[in-house]
């Protein structure tokens, strides 16, 4: 009965909306969070370079502060599952005075149609952008891969 009960609960607590991002299911991408448009995209358009040495989850800020809108890149790479069945999803974004959060995920990629996937880990790569239309730049930006922050920098 309690791990019914416990099921129930974590299933109402999955169909929440988080700020700032649509009602799963994710993979849906949020188009603006709080006067700030998003665009994410599952793959890089530019080199990336973490800066460690072969780290397998990584990330880095891209700064444009003085464009016209200001905008922040965010570049990364996420390991997880085989990249033919699964794919990278931005499942949490808030923005506030301090700090832009964005959290990312695999998740298994509906458009697969083939056939079973390999377990091997791979990197997935992915930008972010940020382009602040209506709202005003943050002093932080933070990046999770699922739990784990892989990027807390000042602008």
């Amino acid at each position: 009965m309690r791990r019914r009960a416990l099921l129930a609960t974590a299933a109402a607590v999955s169909t929440a909306s988080l700020a700032g991002c649509p009602t799963p299911p994710w993979g849906e991408i949020p188009e603006t969070v709080d006067g700030a448009e998003v665009t994410l995209r599952r793959e890089h358009t530019a080199e990336f370079d973490s800066g460690e040495p072969s780290p397998w989850d990584a990330a880095v800020l891209l700064r444009a502060v003085d464009a016209e809108p200001p905008r922040l890149t965010v570049r990364g790479r996420l390991l997880a599952g085989s990249r033919d069945c699964y794919r990278v999803d931005l499942i949490e974004a808030t923005l506030d005075a301090d700090r832009l959060l964005l959290r990312l995920t695999t998740e298994d990629d509906p458009d697969w149609d083939g056939g079973p996937c390999s377990d091997i880990g791979q990197t997935h790569p992915y930008e972010i952008a940020v382009a602040f239309t209506e709202a005003a730049v943050p002093e932080r930006v933070e990046v999770r891969h699922g739990d784990e922050t892989v990027l807390d920098e000042r602008v």
